[in-house]
């Protein structure tokens, strides 16, 4: 665990932090860092070859059927059956892993060994042994042992040996040291996790194999080890070095490491790494494709059924995914590379409740119909989002002031544009992201801040929890020195939040940090401090609270960063529905004074100023006359608006604390936009503004005359799509129409026979921007 700030500085209770180290993203931390996301058993490699014993339900089948595909086995006694429960011999794992190599694109050439042993084998293990030997694939001399029954610490020799030759992101330096890569990030064996009873069992050079095989996802242990703890590194598993290794096993193994490699399955294949699609083409040997035209499109899986037509062309339900068109090869479709694949981003892609994705080949101008091979496969769920930036809130605003003794709570959330998210900006690597907090407490007195320096300095590692967040509390950290004196004593305390140096692809990167607040810096005096400031550089954030001993002045000499009123509208979406009836939206006013603390008593008053039919009414709804705050310092005004007009509508809540008729008052306001209810057909289609998936409701129309329209499933539905320059209408599914509302910015809709009956059948179109 972390050690904690002294007392009075922070409590130990509320910090969201593991006990993993913080440091590096090469740092141990349980997690297997360069697994590959995606397969080579996809497609035709995952025909099942119907092994007499293999059941539907073994926990290998699809690695089994997988290497079969390949040619890397071909089953046992005439073919029927696999044996997955027989133990692989040393010369038998040689045969498989020359296979896989031949598949992986590895020539092993042949040579000899220098072993004195394997006469006796048969002429294919023979020549197996001897070219990964000569291959430097697996150690070469002295005795092979070619009948004994491989040990895991011996298979993780031959995996390594065959992903030096085929996988790019494992490679072996002159010395023998291996190196594992992600991306251009480099890791060595000092920064692996590791198994406990292989480190205390095997020597270094296959224990560090071991460990490589857990970073690359190929091996995750084998049993529970004696002592757990779900936290901190070496693994809480055992890997049993000695142990042997069974035939349904090592498929699995093999499978596993030819996703580092390029083995894919022969012509077209593609699959989703969570950010990407990636598709695949490989010749009859399984190698690489180069220079191969592919397009991707895509539907909602429950839509599927209207993707094309009877002789197998594209109906305008599908969307490309990159391109210009869909279910056609056009100029904008990718290219697939030397390794013989291409990508397309699933960046803004909204797979909801399931998106069927296509994928298929051929020459520029090709449009795909009945006779055009295609590979297709699902999507299930959104891949996670991950974080562009994070907000920092505070229970107590950065730019008050705070008792002493108090403590102000700050959360580090990860977050993109649309909200918060569990995880940073590496899809891939879904591990917490790590931040250091530093607080530096200086005294303040009349020079200033303490000459001498920070009282009190401490760095708090955090680390974000399930919900991408993570908490801390601050307060001075230094007691009043004088607390029978009058008069005041402050300290400030310097918050700098930024994300662990070198933890790559955990967090944000740098420069996204901003607070929760609309407030500026202030501007620094003899006697005060920058209360919240910005690096200089961009690159992290700074924050700071003055905590002090000042009496309550609010009601007194309020100024515009101390005491304060604010306004906040329920609900709080932009748009509300008006209606001749009475529609209702409620306000709270609050006041508070330096400390942000409520004050009870004061008199708010609540007006609005509307603008209907171009003309601007203010009226003071609490019937002209102000109100007193709670001992929560706040208001509810229920507001109920009788005009079903479309209006926009400002609301200013005033607190006019010295009674001087509100020259001086301070005041806070608040915009609500009231939409009037639809009743007349619009043929010319007009902006969609907001969308309620939840109520099925719609705001439509431009400022000022903005309308709310109901939908169901009862109502016909229409979707006009620009194909190839000209707009062309198709009607859709009550689940279509809504799919394509979920994105609705630049979208516009008309509707005809509309009514305010609820069983009313109406019609709705849909323009989908070009």
């Amino acid at each position: 665990g972390w050690a904690v700030l002294a007392a009075g500085a922070m409590v130990a209770s509320l910090l969201a932090v593991g006990t993993s180290p913080v440091g590096a993203q090469s740092l141990p931390n349980d997690k297997a860092d360069n697994k590959s996301l995606t397969s080579a058993c996809v497609g035709d490699a995952t025909d099942d070859h119907m092994f007499t014993d293999v059941s539907d339900g073994h926990d290998f089948k699809d690695a089994i059927n997988c290497i079969v595909y390949y040619g890397i086995t071909n089953g046992t006694g005439d073919g029927s059956t696999y044996s997955p429960g027989r133990d692989v011999t040393r010369a038998e794992m040689a045969v498989l892993i020359a296979r896989a190599a031949g598949v992986a694109g590895v020539d092993v050439g042949s040579g000899s060994g220098g072993f004195s042993d394997i006469g006796g084998v048969w002429q294919e293990a023979q020549d197996a042994i001897n070219a990964l030997a000569a291959k430097g694939m697996i150690p070469a001399g002295g005795e092979f042992r070619p009948r004994d029954a491989i040990t895991r610490a011996e298979m993780a020799t031959f995996l390594i040996g065959l992903l030096v030759q085929g996988a790019p992101n494992v490679r072996e330096t002159n010395q023998g040291e291996l190196n594992l890569y992600k991306g251009s990030t480099r890791t060595t064996a000092d920064h692996w996790d590791w198994f406990a009873d292989a480190r205390a069992l095997v020597p270094a050079e296959s224990d560090g194999e071991i460990s490589a095989l857990f970073e690359l996802g190929v091996t995750r242990g084998a049993s529970a080890a004696a002592v757990q703890d779900k936290y901190a590194p070496p693994l809480d598993f055992d890997y049993e070095p000695f142990g042997t290794v069974d035939r349904g096993e090592m498929a699995e193994f093999i499978t596993r490491a030819l996703a580092h490699t390029s083995a894919r399955p022969e012509g077209i294949s593609a699959q989703s790494d969570g950010t990407f699609v990636v598709v695949s083409m490989r010749d009859n040997k399984y190698q690489p494709m180069a220079g191969e035209m592919v397009d991707v499109f895509t539907v909602s899986t429950s839509n599927e059924d209207v993707a094309f037509k009877t002789n197998g062309e594209c109906t305008v339900e599908v969307t490309p995914l990159g391109g210009e068109h869909a279910c056609e090869i056009d100029g904008a479709d990718p290219i697939t590379g030397g390794d013989g694949d291409a990508r397309q981003s699933l960046e803004n892609t909204v797979v909801g409740a399931g998106l069927t994705v296509w994928a298929w080949s051929g020459e520029d101008g090709d449009e795909f119909d009945d006779d055009t091979v295609r590979h297709r496969f699902e999507i299930t769920e959104d891949p996670p989002a991950v974080a562009d930036r994070v907000r920092i809130t505070a229970s107590h605003p950065g730019t008050k002031k705070v008792h002493l003794g108090d403590s102000v709570l700050y959360t580090v959330q990860l977050e993109n544009r649309l909200g918060p998210v569990t995880i940073g900006p590496d899809r891939s690597d879904p591990r917490p992201s790590r931040f250091l907090v530093t607080l530096s407490t200086y005294r303040i007195t009349a020079a200033g801040r303490n000459p001498q320096g920070a009282s009190l300095t401490t760095t708090i590692p955090l680390v974000t929890n399930d919900d991408g967040k993570a908490t801390f509390p601050v307060s001075a950290g230094l007691p009043d020195p004088d607390p029978a004196a009058m008069g005041r004593d402050e300290y400030v305390v310097e918050i700098y939040i930024q994300g662990v140096p070198g933890d790559e692809g955990n967090a944000p990167p740098i420069g996204a940090y901003y607070l929760d607040s609309s407030s500026t810096a202030e501007t620094a005096s003899a006697t005060e401090l920058v209360a919240v400031r910005q690096a200089t550089d961009n690159s992290d954030y700074f924050d700071g609270l003055v905590f002090s001993t000042e009496e309550n002045d609010a009601l007194t000499a309020p100024t515009a960063t101390e005491p304060g009123v604010s306004l906040s509208v329920s609900p709080a979406a932009r748009w509300i529905a008006s209606d001749p009836r009475g529609a209702s939206t409620r306000v709270t006013v609050k006041v508070v004074d330096q400390y942000n603390d409520p004050i009870a008593g004061p008199e708010v008053s609540l007006t609005t100023s509307a603008t209907d039919d171009g003309e601007t009414d203010a009226i003071v709804i609490s019937g002209g006359q102000a109100v007193s705050v709670g001992r929560d310092g706040s208001y509810t005004f229920g507001y109920t608006r009788e005009n079903g007009a479309s209006a926009t509508e400002t609301l200013t809540a005033m607190w006019d604390h010295d009674d001087n008729d509100a020259t001086d008052a301070i005041d806070d306001t608040a915009t609500v936009q009231w939409a009037a209810r639809a009743r007349d057909a619009v043929t010319t289609a007009v902006q969609i503004r907001s969308f309620d998936k939840d109520t099925n409701t719609i705001y439509a129309g431009a400022d000022g005359d903005v309308v709310v329209l109901y939908y169901d499933e009862n109502d016909r539905f229409n979707i006009i799509r620009t194909v190839r320059g000209s707009q062309v209408e198709s009607t859709s599914t009550y689940a279509g129409f809504e799919g394509n509302l979920s994105t609705f910015t630049g979208y516009l809709l008309a509707w005809d026979a509309f009514s305010i009956r609820g069983r009313a059948v109406n019609e709705f179109t849909l323009t989908v921007p070009a």
